[in-house]
């Protein structure tokens, strides 16, 4: 069903343990790819003493789809005081409450546990979803389908509304999340460790089918401005 984007370089050498971790979504989803080849995909996103999550992106039949794999080292111990097992427990219940509660957020695909590891395979509502065989609806409408009405004429200068709003709040919190990475950069710490905010944030732009209405919009804005400038101001 699923093969890894191709390249042409290894990112990376690769652990035993990412090994391991590739071998359990190969399993987990069925591939039939080789485990070496999907722990070259891997990028890890955050490292614990007894806790770790790898992103990878995967070209399927429902096109691109972003997974996360979260990995336990169960014995271990944190400087909290928790153990890798603990956390996997907390973290497998975490899922399942998002996924009943329908909430935002990464969705348990899969979980498997060893004598010493434990290992969770998540991913967005959207694929989720389409994983479980539902149909993935339409976003994208030909012109033919949107006539030229005044009921849509309203409705498409409400929705332009909306999405300047909209666009100039997330340009806002952009803003202030980068300003935030920038001081805790120049604190000293090099590393960026996402919180679990963050990571749903991550995994949900890595899932093209969420954010491809916004650039499709966005492409036909700035094409549109521009040819009708054009008009306007023709070349001398």
């Amino acid at each position: 069903m699923t093969d890894p984007r191709s390249e042409d370089e290894p990112k990376q050498p690769h652990s035993e343990l990412t090994l391991a971790t590739a071998t359990f979504l190969v399993q987990a989803l069925g591939l039939g790819d080789d485990p070496a080849t999907i722990a070259r995909e891997f990028v890890t996103i955050k490292e614990e003493s007894n806790a770790s999550i790898h992103s990878v992106q995967l070209d399927s039949s429902i096109g691109p789809a972003a997974f996360l794999v979260y990995v336990y080292d169960l014995q271990e111990v944190d400087q909290k005081g928790a153990s890798g097992g603990d956390l996997y427990e907390t973290g497998r219940m975490t899922l399942d409450q998002a996924a009943d509660r329908d909430t935002p957020g990464p969705r348990m695909v899969a979980h498997a546990d060893t004598d010493t590891l434990g290992f969770i395979l998540a991913t967005t509502p959207a694929t989720w979803r389409a994983l479980q065989g539902e149909s993935a609806e339409g976003l994208e409408a030909a012109a033919v389908d949107l006539p030229r009405t005044a009921a849509s004429a309203e409705a498409r200068s409400s929705a332009a509304e909306d999405l300047h709003r909209t666009l100039r709040e997330a340009n806002s919190n952009a803003l202030a999340w980068l300003t935030a990475v920038q001081a805790e950069a120049q604190s000293g710490d090099d590393a960026l460790d996402f919180s679990e905010e963050e990571l749903a944030l991550a995994l949900h732009v890595m899932d093209d089918a969420n954010i491809r209405p916004l650039l499709t919009s966005l492409n036909l804005l700035i094409a549109t401005a521009q040819e009708q400038a054009g008009n306007v101001v023709p070349n001398a």
